[in-house]
């Protein structure tokens, strides 16, 4: 909260959505909005899943411009300026963020990470075709995005494994999004992160509220695959873009699993199947 409220942009509202918490967040937050009328505090009653509780300040926000920002990250004071400052210059982009470098719990750096999603073409066969290249830990989702975007254009977070590499397709998909090359987006890294940490599937699904089982057979991203081909079969573009948007996003989706696979056989081949994302970092810091 005290990275969000020292922005050099400060015409904004913070939305604090407590999902039920059991700590002393509900304290905390009320002792940050006796000094800054800027946030708003909504609170479930019951634990509704990360997902909806991700949604629900959509639901409520009242600007034209909205970011998500997860409970331990930071962001450098001029992130937003530097966002909105993209946004208002042109329309046809709709997702601006800053370049990423991935903390630890005591703040410090662990190193830089290229989100790759720097998407300036008009054409959303090439946006679609380098989503697909280069996508990998959708840092690019706690980027400032058109609020009638991501009302519109997307299902916003699922209660699904992996629904943010969804989301930021349909996002490549409705418009042009553009990397600021400052590194601004500090990430935070531990043993319990999704993806970089530990954390199971299973608890994965937990955390974000999904109730029902994975379908036997059927690999995560299997089904992320298949969501945004579906995505876009659906999408307006007309019929020969949409053709060309799905063999590119298609080839390009396909070569890149094909390489990650390839990467975690050799991981695995080398005895190093075990160790986490952090403990790899960690070491090379040694």
């Amino acid at each position: 909260m005290e990275s969000i409220l020292a922005q050099d942009h400060g015409d904004f509202e913070l939305i604090v959505s407590d999902n039920a918490s059991t700590d002393r967040t509900g304290q905390i937050v009320a002792e940050f909005t006796r000094r800054d009328q800027r946030i708003r505090y909504v609170r479930s009653e019951t634990n509704v899943g990360a997902a909806a509780n991700y949604n629900r300040p959509v639901e409520l926000a009242r600007g034209e411009y909205f970011k998500w920002a997860a409970d331990d990250d930071l962001i450098a004071p001029t992130y937003l300026s530097s966002c909105v400052a993209v946004l208002d210059a042109d329309p046809g982009v709709v997702l601006a963020y800053g370049r990423t470098r991935l903390i630890d719990e005591a703040d410090d750096p662990i190193g830089d990470h290229r989100d790759g999603m720097h998407l300036p073409f008009p054409e959303p066969w090439r946006r679609m075709r380098d989503f697909a290249a280069h996508r990998w830990l959708c840092n690019p989702c706690f980027g400032v995005i058109r609020t009638d975007v991501l009302r519109g254009a997307t299902t916003l977070i699922t209660p699904s494994d992996s629904s943010d590499v969804t989301f930021l397709a349909q996002v490549a998909l409705a418009g042009r999004v553009h990397e600021v090359p400052e590194y601004l987006f500090f990430r935070r890294v531990t043993r319990d992160s999704r993806g970089l940490g530990e954390q199971s599937d299973g608890q994965a699904a937990q955390w974000f509220g999904s109730a029902a089982p994975r379908r036997a057979g059927v690999a995560p991203m299997a089904r992320v695959f298949v969501d945004i081909e579906q995505w876009i079969l659906r999408s307006d573009l007309p019929v020969p873009d949409k053709a060309r948007t799905v063999a590119a996003f298609t080839y390009a989706w396909l070569k890149r699993q094909a390489g990650i696979t390839l990467w975690r056989w050799r991981r695995r081949l080398r005895g190093s199947r075990t160790r986490s994302f952090v403990d790899g970092i960690a070491q090379s810091k040694n």
